[in-house]
């Protein structure tokens, strides 16, 4: 669904050319859980960047869905990104005066989804992550780690082709990251495609499949796991 074939990234100043991705090949299957480390500076964010759509590439082939993302322009690479990608931020990016509720709701508004749509998501995807007898909270009145499964519903509700999540326990005590954790690996297996970007070990272990960018190169590919070793991964580290 997702492949990234000799993609460089380049930031050029007047003096300095900086390479932050470069013969960075990756190829994404449906259903995956991959979680990606690296040392700070080694590509992580710029690749995460790209794979959202957020940054354009320097040169290389990216497509996702047989698309060629290099053809798009502004709008349509818009468009991708809202109809396929769903984001989780490591500081969650709830609007602090909305609850719950309106909070799952923005993102299907510029869907342009109807109302009666719309609160079908909101409900079904707050449940999902256990909050759905607190609708109409706001995000002050939450642990961190509720807010991070209300970011998680927010994503989910967009019906995407996969989630980019950024450090989505960084901002956790252990056993809440261990929560969050728990609950991604639950949608993975109901078939949502997760890409992570994580420096905990023990998180990262937990993926299907992992990988490390150092360099700006993928320096390492474990070899894709199944769930039962996934489960028992996580009955050893419970």
């Amino acid at each position: 669904m997702l492949t990234m074939n000799n993609i460089s990234k380049v930031f050029q100043t007047d003096e300095v050319q900086t390479h932050a991705l470069r013969d960075f090949h990756l190829k994404v299957n449906e259903g995956d859980f991959i979680s990606v480390t690296g040392p700070s500076g080694s590509g992580k964010t710029t690749f995460l960047n790209i794979a959202g759509l957020l940054e354009n590439f320097t040169s290389g082939t990216f497509m996702l869905d047989d698309i060629d993302i290099s053809k798009l322009n502004d709008r349509d690479r818009s468009k991708t990104r809202n109809e396929k990608i769903g984001f989780i931020f490591q500081s969650f990016n709830l609007i602090p005066d909305l609850n719950l509720y309106d909070n799952v709701d923005v993102p299907l508004r510029y869907q342009g989804l109807n109302a009666k749509e719309r609160k079908k998501r909101i409900v079904h995807h707050l449940e999902m992550v256990g909050l759905g007898s607190r609708m109409k909270h706001l995000p002050s009145q939450l642990s961190g780690g509720q807010q991070q499964r209300v970011a998680i519903a927010r994503a989910l509700a967009t019906n995407p082709r996969f989630l980019l999540a950024d450090e989505p326990t960084g901002n956790l005590d252990t056993q809440m990251a261990k929560s969050v954790m728990t609950l991604l690996e639950e949608i993975n297996q109901q078939g949502t495609t997760i890409i992570m970007v994580t420096h905990d070990d023990d998180l990262a272990n937990r993926a299907t499949r992992k990988i490390q960018i150092k360099d700006g190169r993928v320096s390492e590919l474990d070899v894709v796991r199944d769930n039962a070793e996934v489960n028992a991964t996580e009955q050893a580290i419970a």
